[in-house]
């Protein structure tokens, strides 16, 4: 018979219980900041939060969702999400994303700063559902030029005068 080593027989019994219990919990958004709407009439809760927690402008931002039934917690089963992302005049939609099992999230370039509506249209069991969240993008300054330490003048510098020598030789010759 062989013998096993006992960390590697422990660990792997972590990682298969790991597995396992991931596979049958049910996940919601896992963020501070989550919001909540509820549809008393349907027993219906859709929680919102997105990553990262500060938007940064032109960068991917994942906007999450969890339906719940709130009475039972349970992930409410088979809908379509239509998503829409507005601030002022500008307007776009994520159409027809088939949602199985409760839990779905899209990813947004926020194009600019201030606060933007997100807009949930859930179609499910012959009805439909309109929640509403908002999203808060701060107002960003350019990117730095320069970091901490200068590196950049540095770089140009030695840069010129690389530059200088060089000239100073080619006019000799």
């Amino acid at each position: 018979m062989q013998n096993f080593n006992p960390i590697i027989v422990s660990n792997l019994a972590l990682v298969i219980t790991l597995i396992v219990f991931l596979n049958w919990t049910h996940a919601h958004v896992e963020l501070d900041d989550a919001q909540f709407w509820e549809d008393p009439q349907d027993n219906l809760e859709i929680e919102f939060g997105y990553e990262p927690e500060v938007p940064v402008i032109d960068t991917f931002t994942n906007l999450e969702f969890s339906i719940t039934d709130f009475r039972t917690g349970e992930h409410i089963e088979d809908s379509v999400a239509f998503v829409t992302i507005t601030k002022g005049q500008r307007l776009y939609k994520f159409q027809n994303i088939t949602v199985p099992k409760g839990d779905f999230s899209v990813d947004y370039l926020f194009p600019e700063d201030g606060t933007h509506q997100v807009l949930l249209r859930l179609d499910r069991n012959n009805s439909i559902h309109v929640a509403s969240f908002q999203v808060f993008v701060p107002h960003q300054s350019p990117p730095y030029i320069l970091d901490n330490q200068g590196n950049l003048i540095i770089g140009i510098g030695i840069f010129a005068a690389v530059g200088a020598i060089t000239i100073l030789i080619l006019k000799k010759k």
